[in-house]
């Protein structure tokens, strides 16, 4: 690994863990959400649709994992969304086809939610818009039954998923969730304890509620973190490139980035590292972790090696390759954004529109955490911290900003 001066790489870390929690849900935003969740099993809960009899709602995707962000600032419509996920347990829909299911879905859920939102069909399940919200936000609903040998009830367990084309595919989001919760229990070795036990950075156990407490979402866990960063950073990037479309889906950068962690994780017990070196080594590692070749392209659910999260890479008449394009040309630039603050950017305001721009995060709460910061200053040359511009400042401009605070650099101890 590269050598960083280290109180610019303490400085950077905080400043990627304050960004990171800045790009998360605010709590009334999360109780809204959670409320929908609520009302979603209320609406199916008819006699009116057999099929939907007895059926159990419960959270997946990015808001059950703890990895939901915030839309980006100026996002396109596509992008301007929370964007959350829900899966419908039918334990009656053994014998139906996924399109019989998917219409009985479609049926109720425009019917139950006709005043306040609007119910638009998706190839495995039904969105539904919440306009309205500021942000707004939109809810996948899919349906699921038990897959072939599955005797579990409410969800757990191998699934199969309605498909509009294929009929049922395979998925288990419950086994994927709590390897996710697994891996990210597991803890870095750090150089230095002290700052993980001042700042929490081990979270709490698996929550067994359908919908984690906001206390443990907006936790500072270093993958979810990661994940968080990497997230708003794809979706920026689509939108500097126009490659909104073919975007890597989040499953395939979580998945990636989890995997990493572990690969991480492992390494630390032998070369202890701190968080920050943790998170740029899991972004450059992810791409080790995909499988196969053009068209046999394998992002695999580790707890479902029959669920590809890469499966449109494959997909024939060279649409596919798009896809994959996408992923590396998206993954080439994270891996130098994560490093933005360990440049040289030239001033305080450069590195700023290049953090704005590549994360999203609003200038006043950049300079906020900066004023904070007594080592060297991310994105500045090597010694040029508050204390070194303060002086500069002091002693008119022909004084020099390196070399004034070298010396009374100190360690920050903290992760934001």
């Amino acid at each position: 690994m590269t050598t960083h001066d280290p109180s610019q790489l303490e400085s950077w870390e905080v400043l990627l863990f304050r960004a990171a929690q800045e790009m998360s849900l605010s709590e009334p935003q999360y109780v809204t959400i959670e409320d929908r969740y609520g009302q979603i099993e209320k609406i199916l809960n008819t006699p009116d649709e057999p099929l939907l009899a007895d059926a159990h709602v419960f959270v997946q995707g990015s808001v059950g994992l703890r990895t939901t962000t915030c839309p980006p600032p100026d996002a396109p419509k596509k992008l301007a969304t929370i964007d959350a996920d829900a899966i419908v347990w039918l334990p009656n829909a053994a014998h139906a086809t996924g399109l019989e299911v998917l219409q009985a879905l479609e049926r109720r859920l425009t019917a139950g939610t006709r005043v306040t939102a609007k119910v638009e069909q998706l190839r495995r399940g039904v969105r539904i818009v919440y306009a309205d919200e500021r942000p707004g936000f939109h809810i996948d609903v899919t349906p699921a039954r038990n897959a072939h040998r599955n005797v579990d009830t409410h969800g757990h367990g191998q699934l199969l998923v309605a498909d509009r084309h294929a009929g049922w595919k395979d998925s288990s989001p419950r086994p994927y969730s709590l390897w996710l919760q697994e891996v990210s229990d597991e803890v870095i070795t750090v150089a230095r304890p002290e700052l993980l036990r001042k700042q929490h950075m081990v979270v709490a156990k698996a929550s067994q509620e359908d919908m984690p407490d906001y206390d443990d979402y907006i936790d500072a866990n270093p993958l979810r973190a990661a994940i968080k960063l990497l997230k708003r950073n794809r979706d920026l990037w689509a939108m500097r490139e126009n490659r909104i479309d073919d975007r890597p889906i989040s499953a395939v950068i979580t998945t990636l980035a989890t995997k990493a962690y572990e690969s991480v994780v492992a390494r630390s017990r032998n070369a202890p590292m701190q968080p920050i070196e943790a998170l740029l080594a899991l972004v450059d590692a992810m791409p080790q972790f995909i499988r196969g070749s053009r068209g046999t392209y394998q992002v695999l659910n580790p707890r479902n090696l029959d669920e590809n999260f890469a499966e449109k890479w494959n997909r024939p008449n060279g649409e596919g390759d798009a896809y994959a394009a996408a992923f590396y040309a998206w993954h080439a630039a994270a891996k130098a954004d994560i490093r933005l603050g360990l440049q040289d950017l030239g001033s305080a305001d450069a590195f700023e529109t290049r953090m704005n721009e590549r994360f999203g995060v609003p200038r006043t709460l950049i300079k906020g955490v900066l004023e904070t910061l007594p080592g060297t200053l991310p994105g500045r040359a090597l010694g040029t911290t508050q204390r070194s511009l303060t002086l500069a400042k002091l002693l008119g401009a022909g004084a020099t900003t390196t070399g004034v605070s070298t010396a009374t650099a100190q360690s920050v101890g903290r992760l934001g």
